[in-house]
């Protein structure tokens, strides 16, 4: 792991970021693992365990080129409209990055009341043996492919931020299957397992 101060083109946000590589392997193996046991534990109590964000938004940290995930902002008060709450960053791109996660193949992604991103990756662990699958939508927070996704309701998540609320869809069903913002296909499949 790397750690580093990043700051970005305009000059207005420094942070600090990790940047992970192989010798990190282990330590995202044990987290998936740890993770899994809590999962199946609280299977006769119905207790949901989401994915840990530390294990999707490392292993894009890892697998994508010049990509950092933030641990922490370096300056107290940023300059006014900086965006502060993101999960990556590509320093080569000067790009925000939204991680969003799966471990059920028939995702339901639920998103912040006031997302912010100009780029997302979404990680797929539905196969729950340690192998994944990240996917690179070329969609941002405020494009109308994201802003027009309709819940069953008929509200559009443009609706759903305006009122404060979080909106819910199927990330695979609106970006993945219709091949908006991608081609179908993973940028990266890896295995926790073997690496």
């Amino acid at each position: 792991m790397t750690e580093k101060e990043i700051i970005n083109q305009d000059g207005k946000l420094k942070f600090l970021g990790h940047r992970y590589d192989n010798t990190d392997n282990k330590g995202f193996l044990k987290l998936f693992k740890t993770w899994l046991a809590y999962k199946n534990a609280g299977k006769k109590y119905h207790q949901r365990a989401n994915l840990p964000e530390s294990l999707t938004e490392g292993l894009v940290a890892k697998d994508i080129e010049n990509t950092y995930r933030k641990v922490g902002i370096i300056k107290t008060k940023p300059k006014s409209g900086v965006q502060t709450k993101f999960d990556c960053f590509n320093e080569k791109l000067n790009k925000i990055i939204e991680v969003k996660g799966c471990s059920i193949p028939n995702d339901l992604t639920s998103w912040s009341p006031k997302p912010f991103f100009d780029l997302f990756y979404f990680v797929d662990f539905s196969s729950l043996d340690g192998k994944y699958k990240i996917y690179e939508i070329n969609v941002s927070s405020n494009s109308e492919e994201f802003l027009s996704i309709k819940n069953v309701k008929g509200k559009t998540n443009l609706d759903l931020m305006n009122a404060g609320r979080r909106p819910r869809f199927s990330v695979y069903e609106h970006f993945v299957n219709k091949k908006i913002g991608c081609d179908g296909n993973p940028l990266i499949i890896g295995d926790l397992n073997t690496l």
